[in-house]
């Protein structure tokens, strides 16, 4: 296969990767978050696939994305606790199998981050949500793919979302905290 090798670009001092249209690499992209438990630990998550696909332009700030994510394929490595969070009382899977998001701006910050401005949907609410990301690379794979990579993060209230059940604790507090921090590693690969 003739392939030219493609390289990062340089925009407003920053390296962003070649303009054109990409897929999500769902193989190869994940979406972790992370929640308070009992206001002294942590739950863990993750759903996966992430799926999706991103116009990258070659003015930076007038790229788009909408990704999709698999509301049933929730882990926390413990399947009560999955089960709970897939009923009706949270994430209500039978009901709402996706949870999608879709940007409406982006802005190119210092040293190559971007915000990424856009409506994160759960449970057919739909609240304004940024995504702070960074580019990681470009790289012609061995199969003549070329493959960019992002990183990005974002911090969500349940309580925007209807995701509020009655969790205090007889001791005062909350079983689980209202934030949730997200975090996604996607990689793209270029459509020809």
């Amino acid at each position: 296969m003739n392939h030219t090798k493609k390289a990062p670009r340089l925009y407003n001092g920053a390296f962003f990767p070649t303009a054109g249209d990409y897929s999500i690499d769902p193989v190869h992209s994940f979406v972790d978050f992370i929640a308070q438990h009992l206001m002294v630990g942590q739950i863990r998550g993750s759903f996966h696939p992430l799926t999706g696909n991103i116009k990258i332009t070659e003015d930076p700030t007038l790229s788009s994305l909408e990704i999709s994510i698999d509301t049933a394929s929730i882990s926390t490595h413990n399947e009560k606790r999955d089960e709970d969070i897939r009923s009706g009382r949270f994430l209500d899977v039978r009901k709402f199998a996706k949870i999608t998001y879709r940007s409406t701006g982006v802005t190119v910050e210092p040293r190559g981050y971007l915000t990424v401005e856009g409506e994160l949907t759960i449970r057919d609410v739909t609240r304004p949500v940024s995504i702070d990301s960074v580019f990681t690379g470009i790289v012609d794979d061995p199969w003549g793919n070329t493959r960019v990579g992002f990183n990005g993060s974002a911090k969500i209230s349940r309580r925007d979302f209807g995701l509020m059940t009655d969790l205090m604790v007889e001791t005062g507090g909350l079983l689980v905290g209202k934030d949730i921090v997200i975090n996604i590693a996607a990689e793209l690969l270029l459509q020809s």
